[in-house]
């Protein structure tokens, strides 16, 4: 029961309560004026009157919601139920009750107890919804039972009356409940279709970036570095023609040659940054598996792949998610894990694509807090949060860690 509040529930439901309110009291006034009943029977009116007058103050001040939190809902409804189940027990305090007479109160309440039927299978599931229902007929079962002292094939009629109210409440219970669950499922649709829009958007923002990447690269290298790999061929054919003995003007040659230089090597060093990543020289797949082969290298660590069914392309800012989670798992097994073994999986299957990359090192508690400075899980969550992927990650002291990345394509 601590699902969010669904949005305009509790409006509806102070509405609602003002609506009981009216109806009750139409009915006190009804009863006194053209028809007048007993005792109990006006008292009971009273009481429903205070029970809904009572409703609509908790669902007007905001104040109890904060209090109460994700116990303020449940708190109404169950309140509330109770109340009026317990409404219906005031008619036994009649001298000499009628079943007849209780049938027709009984089923006055249905236009205002189905109503809570529709706020739980709306907030809730179907089986509050089963719940609700039991609780409010079993009531009217026992109550018949103790008006009615010998049952008989004649009245036995009688208890098929709370069956049907119950079954009625059940129906219109799973049809809110199905309504609303389909709503859901197509507004999760809408918000994963919203991500993929997205992502096509940062698709075609990445291609220009790629394109203008390449034609930054092209100017650096057919003008600036051409240039000054020109100027330092100059420079060491100048210093063969001035004499040694003139020092400044070797000095002033040396200084313009090493400046030459540190330029084209910074040169050659931001092409080198403008070239195509990993990523694109390799793929998702090789450029995760040349990383931990590097890694296995290093440190020792026997290494398995698995690779049963291709990735089809993805888009370049997803492939990009899944590479840098990728990455910061090697990363995080290469200095904390103490690993001997590292597996990696990647596949996918009914355009779900899956990454699992899993050692058997020292592991860690999930539930400690990181070091300062240190993000790389929350860096991760927030990676998948991007792309709309679901982010799994296991581990345990001494059990090793497990990092799983899901995401789904809608299109």
């Amino acid at each position: 029961m601590k699902r969010p509040i669904e949005p305009g529930l509790l409006r509806l439901f102070r509405y609602f309560s003002l609506i009981g309110l009216v109806y009750f009291s139409a009915r006190w006034v009804y009863s006194d004026v053209t028809a007048p009943q007993n005792e109990v029977i006006t008292f009971q009116t009273l009481f429903y009157i205070v029970i809904h007058g009572l409703l609509f103050i908790l669902l007007s001040f905001p104040i109890i919601e904060r209090r109460l939190k994700d116990k303020y809902l449940p708190f109404i409804l169950t309140s509330y139920t109770l109340l009026m189940v317990g409404g219906n027990w005031l008619f036994l305090l009649e001298p000499d009750p009628s079943i007849s007479n209780f049938i027709t109160q009984s089923y006055t309440l249905v236009p205002i107890l189905i109503v809570p039927v529709v706020f739980i299978a709306w907030q809730y599931n179907y089986k509050i919804v089963m719940l609700y229902a039991a609780v409010t007929n079993l009531s009217d079962f026992i109550i018949t039972f103790l008006i009615v002292d010998d049952f008989s094939l004649g009245n036995i009629s009688l208890l098929s009356l709370p069956i049907i109210r119950g079954f009625t409440f059940m129906l219109v219970g799973f049809i809110v409940d199905q309504l609303n669950e389909q709503q859901r499922i197509q507004k999760h649709k809408l918000v994963l279709a919203n991500i993929q829009l997205g992502q096509y958007a940062n698709t075609l923002e990445s291609l220009a970036i790629s394109r203008e990447r390449n034609r930054l690269a092209r100017e650096l290298h057919d003008i600036l570095a051409h240039t000054l790999s020109g100027i330092s061929v100059n420079l060491e054919a100048l210093k063969t023609m001035v004499p040694e003995e003139d020092e400044e003007a070797n000095a002033m040659i040396d200084r313009s040659l090493a400046d030459a230089r540190q330029g084209l090597a910074n040169t050659r060093r931001a092409l080198q940054d403008l070239r195509a990543q990993p990523l694109e020289d390799l793929g998702l797949e090789l450029a995760l598996q040349a990383l931990i082969e590097n890694l296995a290298e290093r440190q020792g660590i026997e290494t398995g792949f698995l690779f049963t069914s291709p990735v089809m392309q993805l888009p370049p800012n997803v492939e990009q998610a899944f590479y840098r989670i990728g990455q910061e798992s090697i990363e995080n097994i290469a200095e904390h894990a103490y690993a001997n073994k590292i597996f990696f999986e990647l596949d996918e299957k009914e355009g779900l694509v899956h990454m699992e990359i899993r050692d058997d090192g020292v592991g860690f508690d999930l539930s400690s807090k990181p070091e300062p400075g240190h993000y790389g899980i929350q860096g991760m969550k927030e990676r998948a949060t991007s792309i709309g992927a679901d982010l799994d990650v296991e581990s345990h002291p001494g059990k090793g860690t497990t990092v799983r990345l899901l995401w789904e394509r809608l299109i």
